[in-house]
């Protein structure tokens, strides 16, 4: 965690920018503010409350409502008041009034300059069918008696993450003789919005001391190395928030697009250090992407005032670091310090050449079965091929591509599995080669099929083909390159490995990493499974298929997920999508349209005999 601390102080503190002030952007959305007053007014998990004066006297809330209204914030509430006084030892007093309540408060900022208030200006109350009624003005003295502190109370105060990341900077670099976070902040205004109460935070800032502007250097071997325990750790780190979130609900819909957030940073991590495209900057999406996605995320979770979400100065550091992200980036390169991969070098090595205490636990290689069921794998890990006799798996099944490669009494005797073992394809044996892995393909498409009903029966059939053209795409079927011995398994620059080229680091926790390595058929696996879940949690659930081009756009979302994570799921149908990636995505789909009409793809694109 310090490392991560010291990495969003660098982006998050103004100390390397021009004197002056620094305005950073910060919304209070209104699903915030409904938790807010959620929790002052009490409300259960039912979202009722009973306010009490005495036994006499007592509110009954529900249905508590919170909005924007012009230039102020509007709370209604169905209400239901009893009023009435002790008489004889029992309470006396007309029937209890049900009706609504109805608040307009408006926003300030504190004397202090680090908070918000809301300073109610009204309140109204009404029947049912909006009239006042006789007894509303004993109701509304109540009403003033009771609601009126509460609402009072309500505050967004920036004052206590900013005292948290001051105490975490003194921490990391010990007292500096420098004023404080909180002694050079202040909100310097504010408005509202159709989603909340905008307020910009101004941040006084030193004058930029001259640095090197020259590009910064490739980090080498050794830095590489040292670069990988960061990463780990910012992987950690963005696990940890994410999973904490996932299982503070129970809407799969809301794990799923948690989980999406996570996957795309892991590839933009995994990315990062390996892209010198300069027109592609997987750093920038890390952490301004990830900031974007992840926040309106938890403000529906906050809006579910779900019990046990508690966010600690950690988590509000890294929601800060996002918004000042956003304003340091639109300030531009004139401060000394962008959001690009140079700019991330250079935190690297401030990083690496800092002493620190005990970092963020980097995550475990290891499956761990909580994680999969968390975000909708099976807890198990990966199905194993069938229980059948060999020669039952073997014959029966030579149809589509490759049947003519290999005579079927010479395959009965043949696990394709195990022959694969090793294997790199050579003209010598490619005929023999490309039929046991068109043979394991449709092994483990058919596995999958016979173990899971989430496929919608229309589909079934598309899977085989997916299957095939995906690992064509990625691979050229091919688990083994080189010719060393042992051969090497195929691995990416950026560290996909084996026949589906699965990125290890991108899925750690759900898969073995090292069976995605030694095993082929489990590399197959959990290809098809990431390919599944892909097809069936996303582009199904979003509806890639009510598209133009209907269910074929589900193929072509999911390998466009399969190929650069959840967040290129639509890319196939972008005007603005990069060419190389649309080049991509054509070979694909030309791959998939040949396999699919039982046609071999053109081998002389990966071999040459």
């Amino acid at each position: 965690m310090k490392h991560i601390g010291w990495l969003l102080f660098i982006l998050f503190s103004s100390n390397a920018f021009s004197a002056d002030e620094v305005e950073i952007p910060l919304l209070a959305e209104t699903t915030h503010l409904q938790s807010a007053i959620n929790r002052v007014l009490e409300l259960d998990d039912k979202g009722q409350s009973t306010l009490r004066n005495d036994l006499c006297n007592q509110l009954e809330l529900s249905d508590v409502q919170v909005a924007v209204d012009g230039d102020k914030l509007s709370v209604g509430m169905a209400l239901t008041a009893t009023t009435g006084a002790h008489v004889l030892g029992v309470c006396r007093g007309p029937k209890p009034w049900l009706g609504r309540l109805a608040l307009k408060l408006t926003p300030q900022v504190t004397e202090s300059g680090l908070a918000i208030e809301f300073v109610p200006d009204s309140i109204e109350l009404s029947r049912p069918d909006n009239s006042p009624g006789l007894l509303s003005k004993p109701v509304k003295l109540i009403a003033d008696a009771l609601v009126l502190p509460r609402m009072k109370s309500v505050k967004v105060d920036l004052a206590g993450p900013l005292n948290n990341l001051d105490e975490l900077i003194e921490q990391l670099l010990g007292p500096d003789g420098e004023p404080s976070l909180v002694e050079r902040t202040h909100i310097s205004r504010i408005q509202t919005e159709e989603t909340g109460i905008r307020a910009w935070l101004a941040f006084q800032v030193k004058p930029p001391e001259v640095a090197d502007v020259s590009p910064e250097p490739i980090l080498d071997d050794s830095e590489l190395a040292e670069w990988q325990t960061i990463e780990d750790e910012l992987d950690g780190f963005l696990t940890t928030i994410i999973t904490m979130l996932a299982q503070s609900t129970d809407s799969r819909a809301l794990r799923l697009e948690l989980f999406a957030v996570l996957l795309d940073a892991r590839h933009a991590i995994a990315e990062a250090l390996t892209i010198d495209d300069p027109e592609s900057d997987p750093v920038r999406e890390l952490f301004l992407t990830t900031w974007d996605r992840l926040r309106p995320l938890m403000g529906i979770l906050e809006g579910l005032d779900t019990p046990g979400l508690e966010v600690d100065f950690r988590l509000a550091a890294f929601l800060a670091g996002g918004d000042a992200l956003r304003a340091l980036d639109a300030l531009g390169p004139e401060y000394g310090l962008e959001i690009t991969r140079d700019g991330l070098r250079r935190l690297a090595r401030l990083l690496m050449a800092e002493s620190v205490p005990p970092s963020f636990t980097p995550l475990p290689l290891e499956v761990d079965p909580e994680f999969r069921d968390l975000f909708g794998f099976d807890s198990e890990g990966k199905p194993e091929l069938p229980t059948v006799p060999l020669s039952e798996q073997l014959t029966g099944s030579l149809g589509r591509v490759g049947s003519w490669l290999m005579p079927a009494a010479h395959a009965d005797s043949i696990n394709p599995a195990e022959a694969l073992k090793g294997m790199v394809p050579k003209p010598g044996n490619l005929d023999t080669y490309l039929e046991l892995v068109a043979r394991l393909l449709e092994q483990q498409a058919s596995a999958w099929l016979d173990n899971n009903n989430s496929l919608p029966d229309r589909l079934t059939e598309r899977l085989d083909p997916l299957v095939r053209a995906t690992a064509w795409k990625e691979s050229c079927w091919r688990h083994f390159a080189g010719s060393s011995s042992p051969p090497e398994v195929l691995r990416s620059a950026g560290g996909a490995v084996g026949m589906m080229q699965i990125n290890g680091r991108v899925w750690r926790k759900v898969y073995d990493l090292d069976r995605l390595v030694n095993e082929v058929d489990y590399n197959v696996n959990a290809g098809i499974d990431i390919l599944t879940h892909y097809l069936v949690d996303y582009a199904l659930r979003r509806g890639e298929h009510e598209q133009p081009g209907g269910d074929d756009n589900l193929i072509k979302a999911t390998y466009a997920a399969y190929n650069g994570g959840p967040g290129h799921l639509s890319r196939y149908r972008l005007d603005d999508t990069a060419t190389s990636l649309k080049a991509i995505d054509k070979a694909f789909w030309n791959h998939y349209t040949t396999i699919k009409k039982d046609e071999w793809p053109d081998i002389s694109t990966c071999y040459s005999q």
